[in-house]
């Protein structure tokens, strides 16, 4: 697994922010409108715009559902990926980082032991620079 596919989590609640937020707008958005004094008669439409509006809130519910589903599949997928790390403390790293979605600081005061956002920081990238080593090594392998 990459740094890109831990990410992936982090990425998601952000993209269910942004739907919810979306979703906050259309329901405090007012359906009434005011009176157009044209002195033009009024034809209205076949549109109706409370239904409009419900199917839209419906289709942006489902759309947050269905990023909560990824986040679930996702975290599924990680926690397998932690569980095979020798390092109790990188699995710490990879778990606060990835899964709660720490900012480093808060990752390095949960773990404490004097460890500072730039030591976990670089635990991180070490360990990823040591897989993708390994993963190189054991292509050039099957090549051979």
């Amino acid at each position: 697994m990459t740094k890109e596919e831990l990410s992936q989590i982090y990425y998601l609640n952000r993209e269910i922010i942004m739907w919810q937020k979306e979703l906050s707008k259309l329901e405090s958005k007012s359906l009434i409108k005011g009176q157009d004094f044209t002195g033009m008669p009024f034809i209205p439409g076949i549109s109706d715009k409370t239904a409009n509006a419900a199917i839209e809130k419906a289709e942006i519910q489902a759309i947050i559902q269905g990023k909560l589903t990824e986040i679930q599949v996702q975290r599924k997928r990680i926690m397998e990926y932690i569980n095979d790390v020798d390092d109790s403390l990188t699995r710490q790293i990879i778990y606060l980082r990835n899964v709660s979605c720490m900012k480093w600081r808060e990752v390095a005061d949960t773990i404490g032991g004097n460890n500072t956002e730039d030591s976990v920081k670089q635990a991180y990238k070490r360990f990823f620079e040591k897989q993708s080593k390994l993963s190189h090594m054991s292509r050039s392998r099957v090549l051979i």
